[in-house]
């Protein structure tokens, strides 16, 4: 009777022991990143753009600056339509002369620190043609940002947000 129990309590703890260590093993689940916490290397990857006052969104790319460690480099890639060769006999009428071609990509450079998220925009590599001012939404785990756009020739603002596409990289 004495084996039985000790073979009984033995089997026990053993069920009990990888029972415990298969729940050890399973990854917790992500934590939420607070706002303050956001840094440049979570800005690398894709970003969905969207500003008020600007038809369809657009997407940005950043990647890490080769030249500074605390700061981004990338791209901005606008939808819509650009003006240029025309698109064969499906474009006749009012909209010959225009193509579904992306425009040409414009270049940004930025950072985020504590939230507070600034970024300049270059239409020709050259001068700054917008810069964008946002804070990072504190319930968005690190991954929207919104604030004012601002035209650099003409002064005009808009809001943005911008989300970020799948996951950290």
């Amino acid at each position: 009777m004495t084996l039985r129990l000790t073979a009984l309590f033995i089997a026990a703890c053993a069920i009990s022991t990888c029972a415990s260590a298969q729940n050890a093993s399973k990854p917790k689940p992500a934590e939420c990143l607070a706002a303050t916490a956001l840094t440049t290397a979570h800005l690398v990857g894709l970003w969905r753009a969207e500003i008020d006052g600007e038809p369809g969104g657009a997407s940005v790319r950043f990647q890490k600056d080769p030249e500074q460690d605390s700061s981004v480099v990338g791209s901005i890639n606008r939808d819509g339509v650009k003006t240029g060769a025309k698109d064969g006999a499906k474009n006749a009428g009012k909209d010959a002369g225009k193509t579904k071609d992306k425009a040409k990509p414009a270049l940004l450079a930025g950072d985020v620190q504590q939230g507070d998220f600034q970024l300049e925009e270059s239409d020709d590599g050259v001068r700054i043609s917008a810069t964008w001012s946002g804070q990072v939404v504190e319930t968005s785990c690190g991954k929207e940002i919104k604030g004012i756009w601002t035209n650099a020739l003409t002064d005009q603002t808009h809001p943005f947000v911008l989300r970020k596409q799948g996951g950290w990289e």
